[in-house]
């Protein structure tokens, strides 16, 4: 230790020298003091994962709360098609604002709506559920549903408002004449993904998730139509 202390007395610091000493001291002061602050802050989210956890743990169990009546429904019709949601009783249902009277069937569908309705007979998908509804009063639904996401969708208005869902721009917008009526295909390249038109005062769509080419698109109206 006196032989260290022997040689650091005879050592002479200039500026430049201190400068750069003190310099590196501050570096490693402020390395420091941020692993500190990444350690402090990784702990905090640690333990706020950890409390959401608890609270949608005893969460689980606890029945859905009942909405405020004061609070308005608002209506979502320009986000596509639209899927289950709750249900207020057997035959009174609600579902993202609408009000839903669901159907056993397609002739009771379209009877009780005053469209005339047809099932899609072969889709391009496998289907493993479907269903039937009116959304209140505005537009008559069938809904196929496959096992791997995809869907087909069938509306008809009580007039000649477009009440497809599907409001996206395509490349590719077609028209063509099947059976006397006008039907607009809209898609991109050569998938179509919409089809529109209207008869006997209703406004009609068929839409597909996938998609699919010319000739099966025509097969789906064609089958809507009956």
């Amino acid at each position: 230790m006196s032989k260290y202390n022997e040689i650091m007395e005879h050592i002479e610091l200039n500026d430049e020298m201190r400068e750069r000493i003190i310099g590196n001291i501050g570096a490693r002061q402020k390395r420091r003091r941020i692993n500190s602050a990444v350690k402090i802050i990784s702990a905090a989210a640690a333990c706020l994962v950890i409390a959401v956890g608890a609270v949608a743990l005893l969460n689980r169990d606890k029945p859905p709360q009942t909405p405020d009546d004061s609070s308005p429904n608002v209506a979502k019709k320009d986000e596509g098609v639209i899927v289950a949601g709750s249900v207020d009783s057997e035959d009174d249902q609600t579902q993202y604002g609408f009000e839903v009277q669901e159907y056993g069937g397609v002739q009771e569908l379209s009877d009780a709506f005053g469209a005339e309705l047809h099932d899609i007979t072969d889709l391009p998908f496998e289907v493993a559920e479907q269903s039937y509804s009116v959304m209140s009063g505005d537009f008559a639904e069938i809904n196929y549903n496959g096992a791997n996401g995809e869907y087909c969708c069938i509306r008809a208005g009580k007039d000649t408002e477009d009440i497809s869902g599907d409001y996206n721009e395509y490349g590719t917008v077609k028209e063509k004449d099947i059976d006397g009526t006008a039907v607009t295909f809209k898609g991109n390249d050569k998938r179509y993904y919409l089809a529109v038109w209207i008869k006997d005062g209703h406004f009609y769509s068929v839409s597909l998730s996938e998609g699919t080419d010319e000739q099966k698109m025509t097969e789906l109206v064609h089958d809507v139509m009956g």
